[in-house]
């Protein structure tokens, strides 16, 4: 468990910002949520496992305070323990944790592997735990904010989907268990669903559910978002306005859950 580092007020200028950790922050839903973060004049910590530096390198060059960690979800407790450690040792505290990184898996049951559910499961469901567990303390001295990214597919099953849509699943029931033990703690723990979003994992999965490569009208539907829309969700959902959302799943697809 890492150690606990008090807060010095005088680690930062803006006595009001943020501290946001933020998975998979480098494409999609995560790198235009630590956009809007960063641009409201909070502390984002940027991680991923693809080692692009280029969203942290764009924010710092517009006077944002941003900070990249590369980090390997396949590992999830190591990553859970420098991820916050980088963000403890540079900010002193932390606010709002985002769980964004995900990965897909679209197979035919037959095909479906160990390492497959391994994968899917590491960094899709166990990261988003351990980085929970990990930042409690923190979180519980900021009476802070978890904020897991699900996926409409939690309750809307697609085929050859199993593994992605099961981990989504899992991951709101999960968001209700931590939000009931965390609560008395003064941290709340909630889930946002998008639904199609324009982001380079989508693009991926469409590449394997359409049996060809994704065209540009492939997304240019009214109910495919993009990843700003997610994004504007997300950071509405952390405001302190929002201090009595907690346990939620909060389906943000234009209302299309409910049917064409």
């Amino acid at each position: 468990m890492l150690s606990k580092i008090l807060y010095d007020s005088k680690m930062t200028d803006k006595a009001n910002a943020r501290v946001v950790v933020i998975t998979g922050a480098t494409t999609g839903i995560g790198k235009a949520t630590a956009e809007k973060f960063a641009r409201n004049g909070d502390y984002v910590l940027l991680t991923s496992n693809d080692e692009n530096q280029t969203v942290s390198m764009v924010l710092q060059n517009e006077g944002c305070e941003v900070h990249y960690v590369h980090a390997d979800l396949k590992e999830p407790v190591k990553a859970a323990s420098a991820i916050l450690q980088s963000a403890i040792g540079r900010w002193g505290k932390i606010d709002i944790v985002v769980n964004c990184a995900a990965v897909i898996s679209h197979k035919p049951v037959e095909t479906v592997t160990e390492s497959d559910w391994n994968l899917v499961l590491a960094i899709n469901l166990q990261a988003p735990f351990f980085l929970a567990q990990q930042a409690l303390p923190f979180l519980r001295e900021s009476k802070g904010h978890i904020i897991n990214v699900s996926s409409i597919n939690a309750i809307q099953v697609n085929y050859k989907n199993h593994l992605y849509d099961t981990s989504k699943a899992g991951l709101n029931h999960l968001t209700k268990g931590l939000s009931r033990e965390f609560r008395s703690s003064g941290v709340r723990v909630n889930a946002i669903m998008p639904g199609g979003t324009a982001t380079p994992m989508v693009k991926e999965w469409l590449d394997l559910y359409l049996d060809r490569p994704w065209r540009n009208e492939d997304l240019d539907q009214p109910y495919v978002a993009t990843p700003e829309m997610i994004a504007n969700g997300i950071f509405a959902l952390a405001s302190s306005d929002m201090a009595w959302v907690n346990g939620a799943e909060i389906p943000i697809d234009g209302g299309y859950h409910l049917g064409d």
